[in-house]
């Protein structure tokens, strides 16, 4: 075996193992053949010093992330990953569908623009052009997208949802990029955040196949009612005074996220099963909070944290901490769990033909 086929073979080894087992080989053939110029000194000198490209990484990268989450009748342990991966997804989007639509309620109140109770006028912050108005709107606007992308996907117009998380997320980043060249503000760890959020959704629609199961409308629906009377309770008690209370927008998300672990845990704990796919979906989320929570607590040591409660950066910490122990429970869950499951299919045409 030569050097370069030996590297080909570790990339390899980000497939599964059960997937491997029926086409490693033609791979590597393939690959070999690719580089074989028919030159005698070119085919030595790669055979010896040659590496896999860093399009055939990325193609087989996509391809294992794809037979893992995004591949109809694959083994259980990866349909459960897939499963994981689409809880997960229409959770986040259902968070982006009820803050962008109680975000520009707010916006439009406090503008003076919704004639439902009276607000104060929006104040214009130092050394803001007038021009921020105008983008603060057109970013809510943008946001709204995520309303009908997740409605789409509660009610099985897949092909429509994708299309409409793709263009939300590019207008969510083209309105960062907008307010913080107009506002001339530093970007924060939390603006990046977001974006890398918007990316992964994106990605995370590979999880929604043609074997993938329907979602229960009427769940989702009802959640996002709660999501949204929720989020509404949250932004009225930031708006009442000069000094913020001390649950800040990363915060109220680990309330959020620890209460859902606990009651999962709990039910667990009272002999409830549920779907296998709900620890391993609740620990990508709680991950996720874990990123948020972590970036904005840099981002108050950079910038400070002015205007917030005093407690707001050691409640923080504390959020922190409970998120790291509710994903780190949740994980070790999914773990016994998904041992439990075979990695393999339970024939051997689970991965009778090759995914490009």
């Amino acid at each position: 075996m030569t050097r370069l086929e030996e590297r080909y073979r570790r990339v390899l080894r980000l497939l599964p193992a059960s997937y491997r087992d029926v086409w490693e080989e033609d791979m590597v053939s393939t690959y070999l053949a690719s580089v074989d110029t028919g030159d005698p000194d070119e085919v030595e000198y790669t055979a010896d010093y040659g590496r896999p490209s860093w399009s055939e990484v990325a193609s087989i990268v996509a391809l294992a992330v794809r037979l893992r989450i995004g591949s109809a009748g694959a083994p259980p342990r990866y349909a459960v990953w897939s499963e994981a991966v689409r809880l997960a997804a229409l959770a986040g989007m259902l968070v982006y569908a009820a803050a962008s639509m109680v975000g520009l309620a707010m916006t439009l109140w406090l503008a003076g623009l919704i004639p439902l109770a009276p607000a104060s006028p929006m104040p214009e912050p130092p050394g803001y052009p007038d021009a921020w108005h105008r983008v603060f709107l057109l970013g809510g606007l943008a946001g709204l997208l995520w309303l009908p992308a997740y409605l789409s996907f509660v009610l099985g117009r897949w092909a429509a949802g994708r299309w409409l998380v793709s263009v939300a997320a590019a207008a969510g980043v083209l309105s960062a990029v907008a307010t913080v060249v107009v506002t001339h503000q530093p970007t924060t760890g939390e603006f990046w955040y977001h974006l890398l959020i918007n990316a992964l959704l994106v990605m995370a629609l590979a999880a929604f196949h043609r074997g993938a199961a329907p979602v229960p409308r009427g769940s989702w629906l009802a959640a996002l009612g709660v999501g949204t009377a929720v989020v509404t309770g949250h932004w009225l008690l930031l708006q009442p005074s000069t000094t913020l209370p001390p649950l800040d927008w990363a915060g109220f998300w680990c309330v959020v996220l620890v209460g859902a672990a606990a009651a999962y845990l709990a039910g667990r704990g009272l002999g409830w099963q549920g779907r296998s796919a709900w620890a391993p979906g609740l620990a990508i989320l709680a991950f996720t909070v874990l990123g948020l929570r972590a970036v904005t607590l840099l981002d108050y040591v950079r910038f400070g944290s002015a205007g917030w409660h005093p407690v707001t950066v050691p409640l923080g910490i504390v959020e922190a901490v409970a998120v790291l122990a509710a994903a780190v429970s949740l994980t070790l869950l999914s773990a016994r769990t998904l041992r439990r499951l075979p990695a393999s299919g339970t024939d051997a045409t689970s991965w009778s033909t090759p995914i490009p």
